[in-house]
This record gives C-alpha cells, sequence and structure tokens, in this order.
C-alpha cells in the first residue's frame, strides 16, 4: 500500500483531531534523506520551517502545520 498517499491521508487526518481538541500547532521532524516522508508531511499541509540541521537525535527537517 506505499505511495498510494495513505501516510499523508492519515496524518492530516489526525492533525486535524488534534486541532478539533485545541492544539495550536503541530511539528514533524523528519531525516534530510526521507524524501517521501517529507513530501506525504508536505502533502498532509506541513511546511517546512527549517533546512537540515543537526539535532542530538540527529539530522533533521523541522515541518509545522497550523490550523
Amino acid at each position: 500500500m506505499t505511495g498510494r498517499g495513505h501516510g499523508a491521508a492519515f496524518v492530516r487526518l489526525h492533525g486535524d483531531r488534534l486541532f478539533a481538541a485545541g492544539a495550536p500547532a503541530i511539528g514533524a521532524d523528519p531525516h534530510p534523506d526521507n524524501a517521501r516522508a517529507i513530501r506525504a508531511y508536505a502533502k498532509a499541509g506541513f511546511t517546512a520551517v527549517s533546512g537540515p540541521l543537526d539535532t542530538r537525535w540527529g539530522r533533521a527537517v523541522l515541518m509545522e502545520r497550523r490550523p
């Protein structure tokens, strides 16, 4: 079932539920080399707010979605 948009749809739906419960914003931090994850988050309404950066847990691209 990969490559059919299910991941983006699930993430969008979960985000919608979080916003309905009062969350002001949600974030994600995919690895910069994980183009499929970055694309799925973008399709779910997230935007990148940083370029690749080093964190204590490894490399990441910070992404956010607001209602």
